[in-house]
């Protein structure tokens, strides 16, 4: 029986090829919303443009042609840089450059993982892309920040209304 080492546990299968086998779907109706009938990925982000990230609370963008670029520099210049632990951070796919509150799907079991529910609507949640990029892999993140906002939202109204 063959030794299988840490590294090749991380995922059961290639991220590269879940990640060309997700952009080549991004156009065809893969998904079977409930409610819209079977969907583009890509359809069901557009569903969502203007609407508020529920994580942040900002209104999320949507096309390609409005709300990218292919220079870093131009990227730069509008604003689409945001800072995480004191680095600035572009979203970026391929050569690229995504606007942070483009909405994106985030799937809550890692697609890598969990190929099989990679075009499921139940584990498909939207999210702009900066929350998408901090969540990352963390499961709990949706929580933690539900909690970090409790506090700030208990913090202000203490700062504008003192107790009698």
């Amino acid at each position: 029986m063959a030794k299988i080492n840490k590294q090749q546990l991380v995922s059961l299968y290639d991220a590269q090829d879940i990640a060309k086998l997700w952009q080549e779907a991004r156009n065809k109706a893969v998904i079977h919303h409930p409610q819209y009938g079977w969907i583009s990925p890509n359809a069901y982000r557009a569903k969502y443009a203007g609407k508020p990230c529920p994580l942040c609370g900002q209104k999320m963008v949507h096309g390609q042609d409005i709300h990218s670029t292919l220079s870093r520099r131009e990227a730069i210049r509008r604003g689409y840089g945001y800072n995480v632990n004191g680095e600035t951070q572009l979203n970026q796919t391929g050569d690229r450059y995504f606007h942070p509150h483009y909405v994106s799907l985030d799937h809550k079991l890692n697609k890598a993982r969990f190929p099989d529910k990679m075009f499921d609507p139940d584990n498909l949640q939207v999210m702009c892309w900066k929350c998408n990029n901090l969540k990352g892999d963390n499961n709990a993140y949706e929580l933690q920040h539900t909690f970090d906002y409790i506090d700030d939202l208990a913090h202000e109204g203490l700062k504008r209304y003192t107790p009698l």
